[in-house]
This record gives C-alpha cells, sequence and structure tokens, in this order.
C-alpha cells in the first residue's frame, strides 16, 4: 500500500504518540488508558488485552522472559549468590510472590501493599528469607529506591494552590498529632510497660511517624480518581508526611543521644532545623534546575526529564542521608518534584508533565512490591512476647486515638466538613518504614548494657506490633472509606478533553513531517491505495462483483452457444443425403 494507507482505528499513529500515559478520570472518557497503580495497564502482569486470551499469554511470557533474563545476567555476575537458595535469589522470590499477592488482593478492593506486606512477614518468619550482613545493607538501599519512587511520584501530584492556602494547616498537621503521640505514649509506656520516662518518649519519637510508603499510594490513587482533590486534601496530608518524618527521626535523635550521651547534644537539637533547611533549598535547587533542562522543544524531553529528575531524587535521598542528616533527603525529593512539576505545567501545554508522572507510575509498579516485600521482612514475630504485646497494643490504642482526635482538630477552621475530618484522622495514623528503619538502632546501641537492652527490646517489640497493625489497617481503611467520605471532583470532562486535543494536533502539526499523519491530524478523508493505481472501497468492491457477473453472463451464453453447435451439424448433413 501506499504512504497514505493509515488506519484510522486506536493503533494508529496519532493515538500512539497521544497515548503518552496522561492520567484521566476513571470515567472511561478520553483517548487515553488510565495509568493509575489500580486501573491502569502496565500495573496489570496478565492484563487481558481486548477480551482476547493471547493477552493474558502474551503478558505473562513477556514478564517471565524478563525475570529469567535479570536472572541469568545475576548468576553471570554474582555466582552462588543468585544462585538457587543463594540471598538474591531468595529476594527475587520475595518480590514476584508479592507482587502476585498484591496483584490478587485487586478483584477485593483492598489495597495491594496489604498482600505485599504479609508476603514479606511470612517468607521472613517460616525461615525462608533470612538476610545475612552483607545482604541487609543491600536490602535497606532497594527500600530507599523505592521510597525515592513514590515520592516523587507523590510531588508531581501536588496542587499548588491547596498547597499555598493550606501551607500553616501542613506544619501544623506535621506537628502536633505527632507530640500529642509521643507524650500519650511515653507516659502510658512508663505506667504500663515500667519503662523509663526517658526510653518512653524513645518510644514515642518512634511510633509518631506516619509511614509515606502506605499513606501516599493510596492518596495518589484517590487523588487520580478525583476525591478530595478540589479542597486539597491529598496534597495536605503528602506534604506534611515528610515533614513529620523529619520531626519523629531528629527528635529520636536527640532522645537516644541523651540517654547514651552521643554526640553534642546541641547539634542532635539543631540536626532537626538544619535538616529541614537543606532538604528544602536542595528540593527548590534541584526543582529549578529541572524547570528549564533539557528545553521543552527537545525531541526527547519527557524522556530526560524522567531520568534527571528520578537520579536527582536518588541524589537527594543518598547523598544528604551520608551527610548525617536523615530525613531530610525525602523532603528535597518531594520538594524538588513538586517545584520542577508546577514549572513544566507554566511552559508547556502538551501533556508533558503528566508524561513524566506517567512514567514513575510505571516505575512504582516495579518497586511497590520491592518496598512492602521488604518492610514484611523487617517483622520478626518471635521477638513479641504475650504480656508486652497486650500492654503494647493498650499503649498503641490510646495513643492512635489521641492522635486521631489532635490531627481532626488540627485541621479545624479550613473549610473541611466532619467526614474530610475523620479522614485526614484515619490517614494520619499507618506507620511502617520509620519504625523498620530506626525500631532496631535502640538495640543496637544497647548493646553490653543489660538494662538497656531490656529496655530497647521493648522498643522494638513495640515497633514491630505498631507496623503488624497500622500499616495493614490503615492502607485497608483509606482505601475503603476514601470514596465514601471524601467529595469527588467533577470535570468538564467533553470540554477538557477537546482544548487538550486541540493543543496537542496543533503540536503534532508541528512537529511531524510524515505526510500520512499531517493527513488524519487534519481530518482529510483517509484512502486506502493499492500502490496508488485504484482506491481500496466499496466502489472497487462494486466493480470487482460487477466485473465478474458480466463475465459469468458472456460465459454461459458461449456454454449455450456451444451446446447448440452439434445438434445443428446433425441437422446440416441430414439434409444433404436427402
Amino acid at each position: 500500500m501506499s504512504s497514505s494507507d493509515v488506519s484510522s482505528d486506536n493503533t494508529s499513529y496519532t493515538y500512539t504518540m497521544c497515548n503518552g500515559g496522561d492520567e484521566r478520570s476513571d470515567s472511561g472518557l478520553g483517548f487515553e488508558p488510565r495509568m493509575d497503580e489500580h486501573d491502569s495497564q502496565s500495573s496489570r502482569p496478565f492484563y487481558l488485552q481486548h477480551g482476547k486470551l493471547w493477552g493474558v499469554a502474551s503478558r505473562a511470557l513477556a514478564l517471565g522472559a524478563l525475570g529469567l533474563v535479570v536472572w541469568g545476567v545475576l548468576f553471570s555476575v554474582m555466582g552462588s549468590d543468585a544462585g538457587p537458595g543463594g540471598q538474591l535469589f531468595r529476594m527475587g522470590v520475595l518480590f514476584v510472590v508479592a507482587h502476585l499477592a498484591g496483584c490478587a488482593l485487586r478483584p477485593s478492593g483492598l489495597p495491594p501493599l496489604l498482600g505485599m506486606l504479609l508476603v514479606g512477614i511470612l517468607l521472613r518468619n517460616v525461615g525462608f528469607l533470612q538476610l545475612s550482613d552483607h545482604f541487609v545493607p543491600v536490602a535497606a538501599n532497594l527500600r530507599k529506591v523505592a521510597l525515592v519512587v513514590i515520592l516523587i511520584r507523590a510531588g508531581l501530584g501536588l496542587d499548588p494552590a491547596a498547597l499555598k492556602r493550606l501551607s500553616w494547616v501542613v506544619l501544623r498537621l506535621s506537628l502536633v498529632p505527632s507530640v500529642v503521640e509521643a507524650t500519650v505514649v511515653a507516659f502510658m509506656a512508663h505506667g504500663l510497660l515500667g519503662l523509663p520516662l526517658l526510653w518512653g518518649f524513645l518510644l514515642g519519637c518512634v511510633l509518631a511517624a506516619v509511614s509515606p510508603a502506605v499513606v501516599i499510594p493510596c492518596l495518589c490513587n484517590l487523588q487520580d480518581k478525583g476525591y478530595g482533590k478540589r479542597k486539597g486534601i491529598p496534597t495536605l496530608v503528602m506534604a506534611a508526611a515528610s515533614i513529620d518524618d523529619i520531626n519523629a527521626i531528629s527528635a529520636f535523635g536527640i532522645v537516644l543521644g541523651i540517654i547514651f550521651s552521643q554526640g553534642s547534644q546541641t547539634m542532635q537539637i539543631l540536626q532537626g532545623p538544619l535538616g529541614l533547611l537543606i532538604g528544602l533549598l536542595l528540593g527548590v535547587a534541584a526543582g529549578l534546575f529541572l524547570r528549564y533542562i533539557p528545553d521543552k522543544k527537545d525531541s526527547q524531553v519527557v524522556v530526560l526529564r524522567t531520568i534527571l529528575l528520578g537520579s536527582m531524587g536518588l541524589l537527594l535521598v543518598f547523598g544528604v542521608d551520608a551527610l548525617g542528616y536523615t530525613g531530610a533527603g525525602p523532603l528535597g525529593c518531594i520538594v524538588a518534584a513538586f517545584v520542577a512539576s508546577h514549572g513544566w505545567t507554566a511552559q508547556d501545554s502538551d501533556g508533558s508533565q503528566n508524561s513524566v508522572s506517567s512514567g514513575f507510575v510505571t516505575l512504582w509498579v516495579v518497586f511497590q512490591p520491592v518496598l512492602f516485600g521488604l518492610i514484611g521482612t523487617e517483622i520478626n514475630l518471635s521477638v513479641l512476647e504475650a504480656e508486652t504485646v497486650g500492654l503494647g497494643i493498650a499503649c498503641l490504642s490510646l495513643s492512635l486515638v489521641m492522635r486521631m482526635v489532635s490531627s481532626a482538630a488540627t485541621v479545624a477552621g479550613v473549610g473541611l466538613n466532619w467526614k474530610e475530618k475523620l479522614f485526614v484522622a484515619i490517614a494520619w495514623f499507618p506507620k511502617a518504614t520509620v519504625q523498620a528503619a530506626i525500631g532496631p538502632l535502640a538495640l543496637d546501641a544497647a548493646r553490653g548494657q543489660p538494662e538497656a537492652v531490656e529496655y530497647a527490646s521493648i522498643v522494638l517489640t513495640i515497633s514491630v506490633l505498631a507496623i503488624l497493625i497500622t500499616a495493614p489497617i490503615g492502607a485497608v481503611l483509606i482505601t475503603t472509606l476514601g470514596p465514601r467520605l471524601l467529595q469527588r471532583e467533577r470535570l468538564d470532562l467533553p470540554r477538557t478533553l477537546a482544548n487538550r486535543t486541540a493543543v496537542l494536533v496543533h503540536k503534532l502539526l508541528s512537529k511531524t513531517t510524515d505526510p500520512a499523519v499531517r493527513e488524519e491530524l487534519l481530518h482529510r478523508k483517509v484512502q486506502f491505495t493499492a500502490c496508488g493505481f485504484f482506491p481500496l472501497d466499496f466502489t472497487l468492491l462494486y466493480s470487482i462483483v460487477g466485473a465478474v457477473t458480466t463475465y459469468l453472463v458472456i460465459l454461459i451464453q458461449f456454454q449455450l452457444s456451444f451446446s447448440n453447435i452439434p445438434n445443428n451439424s446433425a441437422v446440416t448433413s441430414n439434409n444433404s443425403v436427402s
């Protein structure tokens, strides 16, 4: 066929270019498929495309082949560590099984991270995966990489108008509930568990931090569907989460230093404000750089922006952590993504920002089982003692109730109704990543001091208990109650899509030189031809049928004529004889 033979269905070149992963509402309108973590094709390993069984088989074969190739490379490089029974091989099994468990939970409406977390807990406690000292840092670094992906996704999803309007509320929400919970935990641990008051405050600092790894994915999913977006509730909670972690980690370092007299207490007290300032400044600098580099007219601008943003996020998290300001890196990561995204939205009108966001949505599909599977392996059920567990649940329950009450009171006076305040309170208590990271530190510092080891063991036990209870319950409550408690933003989808389509058509016309694409974009009549000799349409079919019919009639006439020739010849011969 000629170059003008362009398909007009959804597999056309224009559709492919327009289908850059822009996140749409789940109404089903528009020409792009959704790209959120529950509804996207990329987030389903065995997605049934167009109702065909081959979609299932091809996706399974592709993922299986990819897994075998990755394993083959690792085995070639790492040797026995990546072989069956090795640490890397067992970690790979954990990631695959965690991903499948998350997929199995999707039809039930439960968050996938719940299945991933439970798989990690199960494989750790049945003895399948016991990370040696050599691979503990590897697992910790993989968790950080996964955290960078979801933090960047959160930063790209922040609403500038809502953040400006709720800036003081963000600061209040990141501080007041944590202080209330830490104080309640300290006195409850002193009265129920027999911990000295200083150790009680240490436990309170561990439990006061909310988990971005649990909260942000659930909020991103709700925000993608329009829930709470008009009042900026997902933006409020996601922005406060990183600041809350910095406060809790800094307070933990201060109290731990006082207990064990580690380093200058003045510097430990200043570490929290310095961490906030460093994270904020580095994030703003990285975001401003990404606003203008690469140039928006670059043909590979989306790819370059995605790679640079991810690399800078990794540098912020790992680099600032190496400087000793733990917690400042995640804040810088969110700020960098937010500043860059805000600039891209102002500069571009072709959806480039959304295409970058969709890239991190796809990366999150890969790293979500890595993060929650490894978090699950941090939970050792053997350290849980019956008496400590019972008293710990009582302590945890009261502190969580007080945290939820203080959270709801903190957001009073900002135009939220009682349902939205209740949702903020529910979204503000899940715990996982911070507790898994700093819970064992007190026990490491207490080695060689029997009394301190006993207290530190209680701190670790309650930390494990907090993850075990709040992470799955919090994720389920946010996912299931969010649509019931939050108002859903109703967009004028036809007008929005029409405006965006006009911009996309203009951009594509200015960049493409393919005449076939230009004809399709300009809504000219698309014609299939046979190398330009004649058109392939219904007129051709009409001509074929007409020609066949005509020749059939001629053949029938010839056949009738030939059948009459012998009879005529016989009559002629008889006449001649007579």
